[in-house]
């Protein structure tokens, strides 16, 4: 009852103009209406004014959302652990019966009814989308196809083993230290508060499958912002003859960019043991690689160019700061270069918060 209550009203704040009325309220009893009503008129000393009913129930919406928005995200873990969208994706029948979706994947028996309970809030979030199908004279039934949301969540897509690796329930404990953190630690980040003082990168090193599942996220994403990069926004590379991608992994995002651009000489920089193997694993036959060990901390090698990919996010100021003092020095160039001005180019992570 309550999830419902939540969606009727994110619905109705996403289909009506700014200047419409408040919503309708004939989705609510009339007992609870008048309830709600009663309680919006009554005086709020600390505001000096009187709230009208509706006014808070919107409020009260705004805030169950942003109370209830983890029961999304973990909605997507769980249709990811079971395979729905590699499911739905190898299913001869598109779209796809919600009877035929609960046999395709490991479901247990009992959990047919929740299985359609679980795909409706991910279907209100952009993943499936879903038609009411009558067959022969029984009742209608639920079929789902998958959204270009939803084709990212397939096995060995971009976005599964990101869901994967900061979903996990460890990942999600450190949230639940954020207030502990704030009241008495002294450590830099959540995360190191949670590790005795170790940084992510640290434990990474420690934790063989963590550091499987991490690099698995950045080779995913990097495909998709490559592709992006290469076919949207090419005009970024014009002028350049040399770049480097730095914090460049295990080179997948270097190795896009020099297919792209043959002519353009693409390094791939990041720590000795990160970059180990960039060429064999799949960079060989690119004539326009190269691979570079080092530190973006003390010195970034010279080039026209200097690409950020999802790395400012991961410091604090003072880090961000050397890094960009490394990455000027990297395109300030020789004397005969200096004519032509160097490029840092930076792909931030900022996600869209949604405030409804």
């Amino acid at each position: 009852c309550i999830y419902i209550y939540i969606q009727l009203l994110s619905a109705f704040h996403h289909q009506l103009p700014p200047t419409s009325q408040s919503p309708p309220l004939s989705f609510l009893p009339s007992s609870e209406v008048e309830t709600l009503v009663k309680m919006g008129q009554q005086h709020d000393h600390s505001l000096g004014n009187i709230i009208g009913g509706n006014e808070l129930l919107e409020a009260q919406a705004r805030a169950w959302n942003h109370t209830f928005n983890y029961m999304i995200s973990m909605a997507l873990k769980c249709i990811v652990d079971l395979g729905v969208p590699d499911a739905i994706s190898k299913s001869p029948e598109q779209p796809v019966s919600l009877s035929n979706l609960a046999a395709a994947i490991p479901l247990h028996p009992s959990k047919n009814d929740a299985l359609r309970r679980l795909m409706r809030p991910l279907t209100h979030a952009g993943f499936f989308t879903t038609t009411a199908v009558l067959a022969g004279g029984e009742e209608a039934e639920d079929h789902y196809s998958l959204t270009t949301a939803g084709k990212l969540l397939l096995r060995g897509g971009p976005q599964s083993p990101f869901i994967e690796l900061f979903l996990d329930a460890t990942t999600m404990t450190l949230w639940g230290m954020l207030s502990a953190w704030y009241l008495y630690s002294a450590d830099a980040v959540p995360f190191e508060a949670g590790h005795d003082g170790a940084s992510f990168w640290e434990c990474m090193e420690k934790d063989p499958a963590q550091k499987k599942a991490f690099y698995e996220t950045m080779v995913g994403d990097s495909k998709l912002v490559a592709g992006v990069l290469v076919s949207e926004c090419r005009e970024v590379f014009d002028g350049v003859e040399s770049l480097v991608d730095v914090g460049g992994g295990t080179g997948t995002m270097a190795v896009a960019i020099a297919r792209a651009f043959p002519k353009l000489n693409c390094t791939v920089f990041d720590l000795p043991h990160v970059v180990a193997g960039v060429k064999e694993k799949g960079g060989g036959d690119v004539e326009n690689l190269h691979v570079v060990g080092g530190s973006m901390f003390e010195k970034i090698p010279p080039a026209d160019a200097v690409l950020l990919k999802w790395i400012l996010h991961d410091w604090d100021d003072e880090g961000c700061l050397k890094i960009l003092k490394c990455c000027r020095e990297a395109v300030a160039g020789d004397e005969e270069k200096k004519k032509k001005k160097g490029k840092v180019i930076i792909v931030v992570l900022t996600p869209k918060i949604n405030l409804t």
